[in-house]
């Protein structure tokens, strides 16, 4: 048996030039291998190796601007780019934005040999038609996004090299390098990401906490087995390079191994205030007693909030594409987690879950809204800001309602029950087209999907394809406070009213008695 336990060091030595990279984890911390990427790095300043590798990862992993030295990529793969946006476009290596469902789904393509085609992407930014993932010159040249037509129907066929290094974290290993997770707060792709690399004749590096005796670990919590493991590096220092997400305080009840009493989640961490506050209150009542519903990054967060601080989570199924499962699902530095939840289902497989459909309705953020109801979050200003979950969500979920403040910069107070507006701000959030498409209204249309725009000031609504006003805060000139902010005309509603009342009170909304009833 070859010796498994080695240095950080030694690991990152391992790794030749050219190889195709792949690493774990969402977010600054949680489940990446910190202290491996760090000794990657170290490795390539100090002998310029692994040079020319090929960089994937499937979520917004932090770490990855770390590889963007001169000479170290040779080409970038991401559902969520966190290499400076600046960087992917100055055109050096070809850079590739995708979604954090997609790259799973490669990973397990990989593992099983099984070419990747699906649905998702399609009337998007990565649709070949339009700019097939592509974030530089280089990328739209050699594209990796091709659309199909099956028994009459469109797909997208997506293809990345071969993984032949993956770098992974878990919590516990023994000799052998058998895996578990039971101080992970996210349950991230792991055994794909071990079987594509080890399939693809390559390696498999593991970051953990702790080191066990061999055979002592309970089988049927192993991870991965340590037949697809070749290196171990146990963590030299856990609160700094094995630490939970967004380096936030860590709890136990957030790993779906242990509870916590309820006093004891920090709710106040991840309250939303002002203009979030005020969409998340009216947002929330879109939900139904039984229904299955997730909840995305950003402005979304604020429905889970209250779903917790009004005591409804356990009325309905709250998600996070991370695959947590109802409990306290967290929010801000907390995102990605939730304090006891019912259960966690692995990345890849929640991801199979959304894109089958399986989400009831969705509460995502959004920066851009076009006039034919599409929206953007994935290019903002100019610079690369990538999917997440956010296209597969939007494309595969019956009812999604988009959260977003009215306009950029502007200040209200609430009086006497009222929205009064005290800095107007400025538009650019309701615009002609938007810089991007990251979810498409005239595809939407085409699917049935029921879609709602909440702000503050006013809540549209996508019907005949038109986007509709169909309410508007109390207090607020139609024209002057809210259609002399926008870059189109809306449709008016023939029944506009204003918002309920509860979206601008401080008190509970109050819908857990009303919902009982339904029960």
């Amino acid at each position: 048996m070859k010796r498994k336990i080695v240095s950080a060091a030694e690991a990152a030595a391992k790794i030749p030039d050219g190889a195709v990279v792949a690493m774990s984890g969402v977010g600054i911390y949680d489940g990446i291998a910190q202290e491996v990427i760090d000794a990657v790095v170290a490795r390539y300043e100090q002998e310029q190796h692994p040079s020319g590798i090929s960089l994937v990862h499937s979520g917004g992993n932090m770490v990855a601007n770390a590889f963007s030295k001169e000479g170290m990529l040779s080409a970038y793969y991401s559902g969520l780019p966190m290499i400076e946006s600046d960087i992917l476009t100055a055109n050096t290596y070809p850079a590739y934005s995708l979604t954090q469902g997609i790259v799973q789904h490669l990973y397990r393509g990989q593992a099983s040999d099984t070419p990747y085609v699906t649905k998702i992407g399609l009337g998007t930014f990565i649709d070949p038609r339009i700019e097939a993932g592509a974030i530089n010159a280089l990328a739209t040249e050699n594209p990796i996004v091709k659309l199909i037509v099956i028994d009459d129907e469109e797909y997208l066929y997506y293809k990345i090299p071969p993984i032949t290094v993956s770098i992974i974290r878990a919590t516990t290993a023994d000799a052998d390098g058998n895996l578990t997770s039971e101080q992970e707060v996210m349950k991230n792709e792991l055994l794909y990401m071990a079987m594509a690399a080890r399939n693809n004749g390559g390696i498999v590096i593991a970051q953990v906490k702790y080191i066990a005796e061999t055979g002592s670990l309970k089988a049927a919590d192993v991870k991965v087995p340590g037949m697809l493991v070749d290196y171990v590096v146990s963590c030299t220092n856990h609160d700094k390079l094995h630490g939970p997400p967004m380096n936030a305080p860590f709890s136990l009840g957030m790993t779906g191994y242990h509870r916590v009493p309820d006093y004891m989640v920090p709710l106040k961490l991840y309250a939303p205030d002002g203009d979030r506050l005020l969409a998340a209150r009216r947002a929330v009542t879109e939900l139904r007693p039984g229904c299955v519903a997730n909840v995305g990054i950003g402005m979304g967060e604020g429905v889970s909030y209250l779903a917790s601080k009004e005591g409804l989570k356990d009325m309905f199924y709250l998600t996070n594409e991370l695959g947590a499962v109802s409990g306290h699902i967290g929010g801000k530095f907390f995102f990605g987690s939730s304090f006891n939840a019912y259960a966690y289902m692995n990345h890849p497989e929640m991801f199979d879950f959304i894109n089958g459909h399986g989400l009831d309705m969705s509460f995502l953020g959004a920066a851009e809204i076009g006039e034919d109801g599409s929206v953007n979050v994935t290019k903002i200003n100019g610079k690369i800001k990538g999917s997440g979950g956010f296209v597969n969500i939007s494309s595969s979920t019956p009812k999604i309602v988009f959260l977003s403040s009215f306009t950029i910069g502007g200040k209200n107070v609430i009086e006497n029950g009222e929205l009064k507006i005290i800095e107007p701000g400025r538009g650019g959030k309701f615009l002609k087209s938007v810089d991007q498409i990251s979810f498409s209204g005239p595809d939407a249309a085409k699917r049935g999907q029921e879609i709602l725009y909440i702000t503050e000031r006013a809540v549209f609504k996508l019907i005949d394809g038109k986007v509709t006003l169909i309410e508007y805060a109390s207090g607020l000139d139609v024209q002057k406070d809210i259609l002399g902010f926008m870059d189109f005309v809306p449709a008016i509603s023939p029944d506009l009213k204003t918002m309920p009342a509860y979206c601008f009170e401080g008190g509970p909304i109050g819908l857990k008695e009303e919902w009982k009833k339904q029960l």
